[in-house]
């Protein structure tokens, strides 16, 4: 997950060690069946840039831009890149919603970044005017209200609701990708299609500690957020972490979520 402007907290290691572990055939593959070499890429909210990195590898010798507006996220990627660097590859602290790219990409990417922006539809605008004529636009989000943890403690259940109400008083959408489609057409995009995606992994799975992991990272850093806001205390983050700890090394611990990758075309001629 990615940082907004305003959100600059101190990224763990062990957050950072998560994140990493991320490929585009764990976390993103409807880009597997878009990305070509020598389309040129903006990745919003590039995070460590372990993607990006991907990207550029396979967009070769088209150039990838990955930006970010969190100054410890984009050290990491590019501690992140290959010795030497790759010529395609340059990373970029910024804010999408300031603009300033006009028809320079063939593609713009934002995996779980949109859902971590208040005004989410006005980011749109500039990443639209980002892409060429012909150009596609892609957002990976998750629908939060319908993720599920099996047999998960009352604390994180309790923690779980707070963490949604919290972010529903900071004007987030828990629920975005159910409203990005209308959000693409709005924005003058064309041929938008949704490709929905529920996952579940289980305990004793390989990938399980990845992605169950990154959720007690969200009791950690985002339940300090929690805590300043008057959302949680101190001790009922405390406990959850610990909690949800546990959780993870049961035999029956599972997690459900729900994700869409919605796709849209500016119209126009396409490049070539």
């Amino acid at each position: 997950m990615t940082l907004t402007r305003t959100d600059r907290a101190c990224i763990p290691r062990e957050a950072l060690g998560i994140m990493t572990a991320r490929t585009l055939a764990n976390s993103h593959r409807c880009l597997l069946g878009i990305l070509r070499p020598g389309l040129d890429v903006l990745d919003v909210g590039c995070g460590p840039g372990t993607l990006t990195i991907e990207m550029a590898r396979r967009a070769l010798p088209g150039r990838v831009v990955g930006l970010d507006v969190n100054p410890e996220m984009l050290a990491a990627a590019r501690e992140a890149s290959p010795p030497g660097g790759l010529p395609n590859l340059r990373f970029l602290e910024g804010d999408i919603r300031d603009g300033g790219w006009e028809d320079e990409f063939d593609l713009v990417n934002a995996a779980r970044v949109l859902q971590w922006i208040p005004d989410a539809p006005r980011a749109l605008g500039p990443m639209v005017a980002a892409t060429r004529p012909g150009g596609r636009i892609v957002a990976l989000d998750y629908d939060h209200t319908r993720a599920h943890w099996a047999e998960s403690p009352a604390s994180w259940r309790h923690f779980y609701g707070a963490f949604l109400d919290w972010r529903a008083a900071g004007h987030l959408d828990n629920a975005i990708v159910r409203r990005l489609p209308e959000d693409f057409e709005t924005a003058g995009l064309g041929d938008v299609q949704t490709i929905e995606h529920a996952r579940t992994v289980r305990a004793g799975e390989a990938d399980f500690y990845r992605v169950a992991g990154m959720w007690r990272l969200v009791a950690e850093s985002r339940g300090r957020q929690m805590v300043a806001a008057g959302a949680l205390t101190d001790r009922e983050r405390e406990a959850v972490v610990e909690d949800y700890t546990d959780w993870m090394q049961t035999p029956r611990a599972a997690l459900t979520l729900h994700e869409a990758c919605v796709i849209g075309r500016r119209p126009g001629t396409s490049h070539p």
